[in-house]
């Protein structure tokens, strides 16, 4: 079985706008299939159709619902409905979805179809974990963000394979956590802040883990 991974944009809340760049997101793909898509912010539909053969995956995992990552979900949920006749489904944890469904899908319930009608929402068991499918699921955990937002751990038969912070602070016992994969993706600013890690700080921490490679989505 071979997995891999697909970037969608790096992009930030206004880089849609300004400069026709994506928001950050990413797909997963097995055996070259698009099977999860992780945020889904302004541009980002667009580019699962440049980037993924015409395929939006069907499995959507939304770390928190600032534009910049939920922009195009309501897009989203459509297109997969018109291109496969089916429901999305949208994974995250019940804080984040909670938020979601309240404040970002207003205009597709406003036409009188119920949240159910639209995706099938799909939460962590007790042990914080979704199954994506089959065997390969994610475990989620909390970021440092001052807006409710879960990262996760990627694992395939019970062996990691991609760690995400999402949009997070710079914290070593996360970055700890993500770096017993050999790929975890961070979230990175020139500059840090309470939301974001600098990339001094993600420098720093990056030469003491020389197993695992380490992207930056900023």
């Amino acid at each position: 079985m071979k997995i891999d991974l697909v970037c969608l944009g790096i992009g930030k809340g206004a880089t849609y706008v300004m400069k026709g760049k994506p928001s950050s997101a990413f797909a997963i793909r097995v055996d070259e299939k698009p099977t999860l898509l992780v945020d889904c912010g302004a541009g980002v539909v667009l580019s699962c159709l440049k980037n993924l053969n015409g395929a939006i995956p069907d499995a959507i995992y939304i770390t928190h619902n600032h534009m910049d990552h939920t922009g195009d979900l309501p897009i989203a949920i459509d297109a997969i409905r018109e291109q496969n006749g089916t429901k999305p489904r949208i994974l995250g944890h019940s804080s984040v979805l909670s938020l979601v469904k309240k404040h970002r899908l207003h205009e597709l319930t406003a036409t009188g179809k119920s949240l159910k009608e639209i995706a099938d929402w799909i939460e962590p068991d007790s042990s914080n974990v979704i199954v994506v499918e089959d065997d390969l699921i994610v475990r989620l955990f909390q970021s440092v963000h001052s807006y409710t937002c879960y990262g996760f751990m990627l694992e395939k038969s019970d062996r990691a394979i991609l760690g995400y912070s999402a949009d997070s602070a710079f914290d070593e016992d996360i970055y700890a956590k993500i770096a017993q994969a050999p790929v975890a993706i961070v979230d990175g600013r020139e500059t840090g802040n309470h939301d974001h890690a600098s990339f001094r700080e993600i420098e720093t921490f990056g030469k003491h883990i020389p197993n695992c490679s380490i992207p930056v989505s900023y």
